[in-house]
């Protein structure tokens, strides 16, 4: 067991939970300093310093190693280190990248270069998809190329030697949850549900969802659960949505409790992403652990997800196949449960002491 310095530099959503769920299954001893939610852009230029003086004023002992996540410029933060402790080896988790990134506005590329500073920087960068790691060296290389005067060279193969994968720790549902899906969703004749469990902002394809709903909620006789996490700002297309199939709508709300969300996900039959970027997916794979059928884009990080012969599917699949392709589907995602995810992180984290 090693004594693991962590930072945290955008303490929300799906790095929030990454956290908390490898925390509770790591065999390591982890002190976490972590920064809000807030102004993603401001924490990646000036997060580091902050976590460091914290670390300075609460008298942390030296680590054996130091843990981190992609919001954080981890040459930044070697820099901040005392002297004595900027030999640490140096892990990096990337739960995305900033090249890759969706956005609708001009792309400030300072964010991608950062990336690439703080993959090169630590000991080792841990991709959370291929797709992540993929779609990062292949950015770069992209704006590379746009330079007229760089010396840099062979970078894909420099990111890669320094690289690897390794899913997100997602938790299971609690066993009598499972029971109640099965239950739920056994020699039923009625609606088909679908959960779409996404934020409710515009690079999670609220208009896709919009258009879908469109196409087969008459065609299917499907009923909808839609969940995550809003915002002051509300997309046109969900409040259209939520207009036009009022009838149709079983829920629609963010949930706080996990355990009322694990009931939801119990009541659905599918799981629907019209997302725009996934470098993983945790929600999609809370709602396949929970015994939902994939609705998924055959793009992004989602045909990692699945095997081969749950891809492409939509509803109307025949009844017969669902509890094959469920076992299937769990059994190709072992290495995203939470303990066999959490026990490969432990090892890269030693294999760089």
């Amino acid at each position: 067991m090693a004594n693991i310095l962590a930072f945290e530099s955008f303490d929300g959503g799906s790095h929030k939970q990454f956290r908390e769920t490898l925390t509770t299954y790591s065999t390591h001893d982890w002190t976490w300093i972590t920064r809000p939610p807030k102004s993603w852009k401001w924490r990646m230029a000036i997060s580091a310093q902050e976590m460091v003086d914290e670390v300075l004023e609460q008298g942390i002992a030296p680590p054996d190693a130091i843990f981190c996540t992609s919001l954080t410029d981890v040459a930044a933060l070697r820099a901040a280190l005392p002297k004595q402790w900027r030999a640490l080896p140096i892990a990096l988790y990337m739960h995305e990248n900033q090249v890759a990134y969706p956005t609708h506005d001009a792309r400030d590329v300072s964010f991608a270069f950062t990336n690439l500073q703080s993959v090169l920087s630590a000991d080792l960068a841990i991709f959370n998809s291929k797709w992540n790691l993929d779609s990062f060296i292949h950015g770069i290389e992209s704006l590379l190329q746009k330079s007229w005067d760089t010396t840099l060279k062979n970078i894909g193969q420099r990111i890669r030697k320094n690289a690897t994968v390794a899913w997100v720790p997602v938790a299971s549902p609690p066993n009598d949850l499972r029971v109640l899906h099965n239950s739920n969703n056994t020699g039923r004749s009625d609606a088909l549900r679908i959960v779409w469990p996404h934020r409710w902002e515009h690079d999670k394809g609220p208009k896709r969802l919009l258009e879908l709903a469109r196409e087969h909620t008459e065609k299917h006789n499907l009923r909808w659960i839609i969940l995550g996490e809003q915002f002051n700002e509300v997309p046109e297309s969900l409040l259209t949505f939520q207009e036009e199939f009022h009838d149709y709508i079983d829920h629609m709300g963010f949930v706080e409790s996990k355990g009322e969300y694990w009931e939801w996900l119990s009541k659905a039959d599918w799981v629907l992403s019209t997302a725009e970027h996934e470098f993983f997916g945790i929600a999609v794979v809370e709602a396949l652990f929970a015994g939902c059928l994939p609705w998924l884009p055959e793009k992004l990080s989602y045909p990692e997800l699945l095997p081969a012969c749950a891809r492409g599917l939509t509803p109307g699949l025949p009844q017969g196949l669902s509890k094959e392709m469920t076992s299937e589907i769990n059994a190709h995602l072992h290495m995203a449960q939470a303990p066999q995810a959490s026990k490969r992180l432990d090892s890269l984290i030693s294999s760089v002491l």
